[in-house]
């Protein structure tokens, strides 16, 4: 599965406003997630603003920590779910995701003013749901790890 743009450039309009990775948001931080070949994992890499600074100096606000995987969480959901069924990637097969359950452990403080890569990897997928574990990079370093349970969203 190669593509050019990234997961959340698929999204319809109407799922395209969140803050974190709405590529429609005015003012969002636009987070771009992006399947490896194979479909294996989702690499996501940023470098927050400033302002996103905690409560140690020099350091990444937890809470921004937690919203780097739940949008990154739910945009590789979606990912992994096509990849699961051989589906390829585009704007008419690409289904939204929304978090069911996120929990985070913070191993260490996560620098400021350097490149964040953040991976998912599948654990399970189903026709419902997707089930993922994620690391958190400053350069070699790990400072973060989640667990998601994203499920599939169903207009009514």
């Amino acid at each position: 599965m190669t593509q050019s743009l990234s997961i959340q450039e698929y999204y319809a309009p109407e799922f395209s406003h969140c803050w974190g990775c709405g590529q429609a948001h005015p003012s969002g931080l636009h987070l771009r997630s992006y399947m490896a070949p194979d479909g294996a994992s989702a690499t996501c890499i940023t470098t927050p603003p400033d302002i996103y600074t905690g409560g140690v100096p020099s350091n990444l606000y937890g809470g921004f920590i937690a919203m780097l995987f739940d949008c990154h969480g739910t945009a590789s959901a979606a990912g992994f779910y096509l990849a699961a069924h051989h589906i390829p990637l585009n704007h008419e097969t690409l289904e939204r995701f929304v978090t069911a359950h996120l929990e985070v452990d913070y191993l260490r403080p996560t620098p400021m003013n350097c490149a964040l890569k953040v991976v998912a990897r599948p654990l399970e997928v189903t026709d419902r749901k997707a089930v993922l574990e994620m690391e958190l990079w400053a350069g070699e370093v790990k400072t973060a790890t989640a667990k998601m349970v994203a499920v599939r969203f169903v207009k009514k």
